[in-house]
């Protein structure tokens, strides 16, 4: 069975992580990361590129290399590792499981909030730390959106649990519960 990018991911970002824990870059390895994501999303044919058959071996490694550059040498392995297994494809998927892997050694929680209505910010404030609690979580990295169709309450997602308080969901239930009987 081929291993996927998804796959083998967590693995090279499980490292990445460890080794920058055991040498207390934590911190500044997640920074590097969120700089070159931001490199590749203003370059969006960069990976692309990488893992081009039609591109030189040598062209490629040169576009390595300038990533390379100001990079830390645990970001700068990770560079060099993932492009000579011809797993580069893979560093968003990888950079997706380090900032997982990183919110949870900080205690931090995303959490997606969804309202019928706009929050004031007092109301956000308390939301956020409602999450934290309810989670055990330091911090809470809350996005919130609008949408009518719940008509009150709120709908919290994380990336383990979805609290569902909504009016919609509450309705719907009752529906579906006078329709059984």
């Amino acid at each position: 069975m081929a291993l996927t990018n998804a796959t083998v991911a967590p693995r090279y970002a499980r490292a990445l992580f460890e080794a920058a824990q055991e040498t207390d870059q934590l911190q500044a390895v997640s920074e590097e990361l969120v700089s070159l994501r931001q490199v590749m999303a203003q370059n969006p044919n960069l990976l692309a590129t990488l893992t081009a058959v039609t591109v030189k071996l040598e062209d490629k490694q040169a576009l390595i290399d300038t990533l390379k550059s100001e990079a830390s040498s645990l970001v700068a392995n990770l560079l060099q590792v993932t492009f000579d297994y011809g797993r580069i494809a893979a560093l968003p998927f990888i950079f997706t499981d380090f900032d997982q892997r990183y919110a949870d050694a900080i205690g931090q929680l995303d959490a997606t909030v969804t309202t019928a209505v706009a929050l004031t910010d007092d109301q956000q404030s308390a939301l956020s730390q409602a999450i934290a609690n309810k989670f055990h979580a330091n911090t809470v990295q809350m996005t919130t959106k609008v949408d009518a169709a719940l008509l009150g309450g709120v709908k919290v997602q994380t990336r383990d649990a979805l609290i569902d308080g909504s009016v919609a969901t509450r309705l719907g239930k009752l529906r579906a519960q006078l329709l059984a009987k």
